[in-house]
């Protein structure tokens, strides 16, 4: 976005994370026009501010007119696009990678036939509730880690899909769970890196399936999502490693894949009710 626009991105995704599959950026830009360009990723656009705007998508003209906070555009990879704000825009975009869109959503359907439908100037809370938790994530510093944000991204993926496809989804029947032997071989492959940042879809590689498939079977499974799984996991490796007194808080932090002791502390403490000092002294 460096090329179109006038000033560079207050956050961006490109600085600092290691999430895949998906860009984030959050700007304020000066009243501007951007030049015609194509997308070459899946794009959304969320607005935050009260500004009016005029567009170009795949040749169709959109005048000015005023937008209100929390409207957005969705423009699939090979969108023509130019857009134009009299105002200061304040906005959220976010790129979905199209190869991990595909496998994402591939369950559904055939990856061959998806054609995202332009939209202009719609309300979606959804798709408004995960830019703001993207967004919130960048602020953190990803404090949260790639797993919560690649269950984000997946379940925008799906919603684009359901929503704003050309083509409707096959629903697959999600009954049975995961075989018990392959939900072993995560369950172990996640106690062995807790330490690390797991990605969902080195789980899901992990017994052949998709991301978005792999995330609802688990959930149907084991009763919570991989996200909230590991964290579990991550606070019962740490109340073991307590029982040591001669391991600092912030050593164990780190071995149970808090790289900030301060999130940490707070996960800790809203887990288990207490703080790991404190949690300690009782010991």
């Amino acid at each position: 976005m460096k090329s179109i626009l006038p000033s560079p991105s207050i956050l961006s995704s490109h600085h600092g994370t290691k999430w895949e599959g998906i860009h984030v950026e959050y700007h304020r830009q000066p009243a501007d026009e951007t030049p015609e360009h194509c997308f070459q990723q899946h794009n959304i656009g969320l607005i935050l501010n009260s500004v009016t705007v005029n567009g170009i998508l795949n040749g169709k003209h959109y005048g000015s007119e005023p937008w209100q906070r929390g409207e957005i555009f969705i423009g699939g990879a090979g969108t023509d696009f130019q857009s134009g704000a009299v105002e200061d825009p304040e906005f959220i975009a976010i790129a979905l990678e199209p190869t991990d869109f595909d496998n994402t959503v591939y369950e559904s359907t055939n990856s061959n036939l998806i054609e995202i439908i332009p939209h202009w100037k719609i309300s979606d809370p959804l798709i408004l509730g995960i830019g703001w938790a993207l967004k919130t994530e960048l602020e953190s510093g990803g404090l949260n880690g790639t797993l919560y944000v690649d269950a984000l991204k997946n379940a925008l993926s799906v919603h684009i899909l359901h929503r704003y496809c050309a083509q409707k989804p096959n629903l697959r029947d999600f009954e049975g769970g995961i075989d018990t032997y392959k939900l072993q071989i995560v369950i172990n492959y996640i106690n062995d890196y807790l330490s690390r940042d797991l990605h969902l879809s080195e789980l899901a590689n992990l017994v052949q399936m998709s991301p978005s498939y792999f995330g609802r079977l688990f959930k149907q499974s084991i009763g919570v999502t991989p996200h909230h799984y590991v964290i579990q996991c991550r606070i019962e490796k740490a109340k073991q490693l307590l029982k040591r007194q001669d391991l600092s808080i912030i050593y164990i932090s780190q071995q149970v894949g808090f790289h900030d002791q301060s999130h940490f502390s707070k996960t800790f403490c809203k887990i288990v009710g207490l703080t790991p000092k404190k949690y300690r002294d009782q010991l």
